[in-house]
């Protein structure tokens, strides 16, 4: 491995080629330069032994981190050693120290905006230094959200556990959970990325989770006194759009009324116009309007005499319905600037700040992105 923040000329291919996941892979010539560092898939050390890890040589390790296309050095890069109670930047020139750290397995993670986060095995075996490449990333601005939400519960009785600190170095900072359990971390960058749960009665724990662009992490984590009786923590992949975040969607959809559409499901369905996305779902008719275009009725307004159309809701503003005169929606806007789509057919589950005067046939909201 080479020992400056620049790679020779000669070796900009091989750079650019191996190093563009950030591994270590010139393993001769890593331990040439440093035999006592080294980066593998070895196994955690247990935090049983704390007074064996106080017992251990001390040593001093060195470290260089570069764009892995450019070769050029990256200032601000934020090192991370999970359970050393390390946290420094790398200087202009690339470079970080990390003095007074015991022999032993630990895993390093390396932020920096723009790069995806760089988590490995980290085996101290004495002093010594490295370098490692981190790969930059086009972060597209479409309006998808990248991050992580999750719920931690207890492991014995599943009850959700509130006030859990959340940390992850990628983030400006850490979070709690909230009543529920729940907690989130949006605009991260792809990557892996190594998240820390801990809670006043509850073993700390800390996990790997992947981020793919434009997807959030949807994991499931179980907090117990007894670190042996953790359960591993369960991830799903989900997209999730900042405007149907902010704007209260997923919590709502989650309570279990009404019917959603995010952008997944719209671009699932066939091409047509936006009457045609309301086709086949329950509690909901398309009736053909006198210019031929066709109008939305929710069973709410379908059994009354004359039957009268829902109240349409464009980004939080009424823009029609809730009368016997509809909306038009095939002439309000085109499926393409759709984010999300709500659908409340009966009058009992229209939230609180969608209903009153005019919504007693139904309410429609929808979202655009931005």
């Amino acid at each position: 491995m080479f020992e400056g923040t620049t790679p020779p000329a000669r070796a900009g291919r091989w750079w650019r080629g191996r190093m563009a996941h950030g591994m270590l892979r010139r393993i001769p010539a890593l331990r040439a330069v440093a035999p006592l560092v080294c980066l593998t898939g070895l196994a955690w050390a247990t935090g049983g032994a704390a007074q064996e890890v106080r017992d251990r040589p001390l040593a001093t390790v060195r470290g260089t981190v570069v764009d892995a296309v450019t070769g050029e050095p990256l200032a601000g890069v934020v090192v991370v050693v999970a359970r050393a109670d390390v946290r420094l930047e790398s200087d202009d020139s690339g470079r970080f120290t990390i003095t007074r750290i015991p022999v032993g397995a630990y895993q390093l993670e390396l932020t920096h905006p723009g790069y995806r986060t760089f988590v490995d095995d980290f085996t101290v075996l004495g002093s010594g230094e490295f370098a490692t490449g981190m790969e930059p990333i086009e972060y597209l601005q479409d309006g998808l959200m990248t991050g992580i939400t999750g719920v931690v519960r207890d492991a014995v009785d599943g009850r959700a556990v509130a006030g859990a600190t959340v940390w992850t170095a990628a983030a400006p900072q850490a979070t709690q959970t909230d009543g529920r359990g729940r907690f989130t971390f949006t605009r991260l960058y792809p990557g892996r990325h190594l998240v820390e749960f801990s809670h006043l009665g509850y073993a700390t724990r800390a996990d790997s989770i992947d981020v793919e662009y434009g997807r959030m992490s949807n994991i499931r984590v179980s907090f117990s006194a007894d670190p042996v009786r953790l359960d591993p923590i369960e991830v799903s992949v989900e997209r999730r759009d900042i405007v149907l975040e902010q704007a209260g969607f997923y919590e709502r959809e989650a309570m279990g009324f009404g019917k959603f559409l995010d952008r997944d499901d719209i671009e699932k369905r066939p091409p047509g116009k936006m009457s045609d996305l309301f086709s086949g779902l329950a509690g909901v008719t398309l009736v053909a309007g006198p210019t031929g275009q066709r109008n939305v009725i929710l069973n709410a307004g379908r059994y009354r005499h004359p039957p009268c159309f829902p109240r349409v809701v464009l980004d939080d503003m009424i823009v029609g319905g809730g009368s016997g005169l509809p909306a038009e929606l095939d002439v309000l806007l085109m499926r393409s600037a759709l984010a999300g789509v709500e659908v409340y057919t009966r009058t009992a589950a229209i939230p609180m700040k969608y209903g009153g005067t005019g919504s007693s046939c139904g309410v429609i909201v929808i979202w655009t992105r931005r």
